[in-house]
């Protein structure tokens, strides 16, 4: 037997950008820097949407690039996250397509 199941999942994720995004830069040369190297975004909510993208799509203890290492906020392995994020609520629904 074989169907065919769509699947979504719907995620309100807290995210904590932390110094350690930032380095030494403000966050306009943050930004900026952001945009020379990966690409262009508004200001830094577009940061907090990216990161909460990669939080739902991957979940925590990988490095991303232009936000450094991201995991759960309670997280300290490998080493305390540079963006850490909170699952408020979740929500998983499923249909049949065919």
């Amino acid at each position: 037997m074989k169907r065919k199941v769509r699947v979504t999942i719907t995620k309100e994720i807290e995210i904590e950008l932390t110094p350690a995004v930032f380095g030494d830069l403000s966050q306009e040369q943050y930004l900026e820097e952001f945009r020379k190297g990966l690409w262009q975004i508004e200001g830094i909510e577009d940061v907090f949407k990216y990161a909460a993208e990669m939080a739902a799509h991957h979940g925590g203890g990988y490095q991303h690039d232009g936000l450094g290492l991201l995991s759960e906020h309670c997280s300290t392995h490998p080493r305390v996250p540079d963006v850490k994020f909170n699952v408020l609520e979740e929500d998983t629904e499923s249909e049949f397509i065919e």
